[in-house]
């Protein structure tokens, strides 16, 4: 009897090209959102919310973008793989389901609350995902571990900021920088999936 190797359906070589893509596009899409809009202020307003103004699109694009990314390193990934994928596809509803303008914390709309419900899933499955991942690479070779536990370290405190943040401005003091605090937070697992996609192939070899 012949044995025939499974290969996977999509190179490994190709999911490390489209998770790199995919960050660097989200966090190109994330600037110039910024960029787009002065009328915004990006440290107190997360930016999901920018999703409302003339150039909204670029929010929904970067949403898309970081969900391709997530799903590409859950493709790569072996321990880890289900809270990726979960990650991704919580992103995916982020994107479709746009927040509420800026504003608006007492009434939030279904769409919001929609949003607001799957991207902290999203958010949290994938900062837990990423020390698992990390963890498993412990003994690969060839591999920039230091960097992925600093950037799995930040995912996580930028986590921690944020939602401290998102308490005040709910229910507090209503001045956490709350914008900021994602923008970290985001800056650290877009930096994480890249360096991880990279990893994984790695270790692969």
């Amino acid at each position: 009897m012949t044995h025939m190797m499974t290969r996977p359906p999509v190179p490994a070589g190709a999911l490390r090209t489209t998770a790199g893509a995919c960050a660097a596009t989200a966090f190109a899409a994330f600037a110039l959102s910024d960029l787009a809009h002065p009328g915004y202020d990006p440290v107190a307003e997360p930016v999901s919310r920018y999703v409302n103004g003339a150039h909204g699109w670029l929010v929904t694009l970067g949403i898309a973008a970081l969900s391709l990314a997530v799903a590409a390193v859950a493709a790569l990934a072996g321990r880890g793989r289900v809270p990726l994928a979960w990650a991704a596809a919580g992103a995916a509803v982020a994107a479709v389901f746009p927040a509420d303008p800026p504003g608006r914390w007492e009434a939030p709309s279904p769409s919001d609350s929609v949003h607001g419900a799957a991207a902290w899933t999203a958010l949290i499955l994938l900062c837990a995902a990423a020390h698992v991942v990390t963890r498993s690479l412990r003994r690969s070779t060839g591999v920039p571990l230091r960097a992925l536990r600093a950037c799995a370290a930040a995912s996580t405190t930028g986590l921690v900021l944020f939602a401290v943040c998102l308490a005040d401005r709910m229910a507090l003091t209503h001045s956490a920088p709350l914008g900021l605090a994602e923008r970290l937070l985001l800056a650290a697992v877009l930096a994480w999936l890249a360096l991880a996609a990279g990893a994984l192939r790695e270790a692969a070899r």
